[in-house]
């Protein structure tokens, strides 16, 4: 059989397929977003797609320089027929997405696009690439019927994205040849956009701190008293916790629900319950791969302070359905000697 027909045959059973990679492709991005707000990380946005028939036609077709297919196994050859992708507002998050997910499932391949440009000393499309697998033993919840699933996952700031997005419309999807004025347009772009999302980086940094120095401002007014609010809150955690990174801002405003059942219900309640923490034996019993979020960080301090009594207080609270299962786990790594 030559691999025209091949091809023809892979795309019979691809095209059989699609429910199959549909599942997955759900399932996966599930699980994604599952683990980035169980870590507390502040991302923008999580999608997944599969690919088209055409787009999977094209690809097999692809030929060596010899001339000798690409893809010569065909479909077992294509890690990203599922394809996930992370917008974050930060570049640092995006290596604390990468060690998260390398986590629960298992990593095949790291591509890190703007470690490249910059040993390049080039200015490009940045970002970083992931080959997961969807691991036999364990696998993240929701995910145990795609075991061994290999899927593609796009990590990438905002800035990042609207750039790579822009510049496909137009290199790949414009058939006429370019002129020299567009590649080097889109080579100044990029590296505005490397420094635009440093100086990001710079502003998340100093209005940090800025809170932090409100809330403590507060307390020296005598107006910590004041009924705790999640922009409160915010600033408690930052000045706990300056070396952890931001969370999502609807967590914070989870997390004073979770402090209101547990009678926190002041700024000061809640500096002074802070404050107590002993946040590096914390550290030492979950064995993070990363320092998390700060609702992360606090939720495991809440566990390790009020134990059971935490966990049935708030295991519905939210919309994670293995919350009481997840608390349980954690709490046992807080307790073993």
């Amino acid at each position: 059989m030559d691999h025209e027909a091949r091809v023809s045959q892979w795309l019979r059973e691809y095209t059989g397929d699609q429910q199959r990679f549909a599942d997955g492709s759900r399932a996966v991005c599930r699980a994604v977003e599952a683990r980035l707000k169980d870590d507390g990380l502040n991302y923008h946005h999580v999608s997944a797609r599969v690919k088209t028939v055409p787009s999977v036609e094209m690809k097999l077709k692809r030929r060596m320089a010899d001339d000798s297919p690409k893809y010569s196994n065909g479909l077992p050859d294509l890690d990203d027929l599922v394809g996930v992708r992370v917008i974050t507002f930060l570049e640092r998050d995006v290596g604390r997405a990468r060690t998260a997910l390398s986590s629960s499932f298992q990593e095949i391949e790291h591509i890190d696009k703007t470690a490249e440009q910059k040993a390049s000393g080039g200015f490009g499309y940045s970002g970083q690439h992931l080959v997961l697998e969807v691991p036999d033993a364990e696998p993240p919840i929701g995910c145990a019927q795609h075991r061994g699933l290999k899927f593609e996952v796009q990590l990438r700031t905002v800035l990042q994205h609207a750039w790579a997005e822009f510049e496909h419309d137009i290199r790949y999807k414009e058939h006429s040849v370019l002129p020299p004025e567009v590649h080097r347009a889109f080579t100044l772009a990029s590296g505005l956009i490397e420094l635009a999302d440093k100086e990001f980086s710079t502003i998340d940094n100093v209005v940090a701190q800025g809170r932090s120095a409100a809330t403590q401002d507060l307390a020296r007014t005598g107006e910590a008293a004041s009924l705790l609010t999640a922009d409160a809150l915010e600033g408690v955690l930052e000045g706990v916790l300056p070396d952890n990174p931001r969370s999502k801002a609807e967590h914070y405003s989870w997390l004073t629900e979770v402090l209101e059942v547990n009678g926190i219900t002041t700024i000061s309640d809640a500096t002074e319950l802070f404050d107590s923490a002993d946040w590096t034996f914390i550290r030492r019993r979950i064995e993070y791969k990363f320092p998390p979020g700060h609702v992360r960080a606090a939720d495991d301090y809440l566990l390790q302070k009020f134990g059971d009594d935490y966990v049935e207080r708030t295991k519905d609270l939210g919309d994670d359905q293995n919350r009481e299962n997840k608390l349980h786990f954690r709490l046992s790594r807080l307790r073993r000697g």
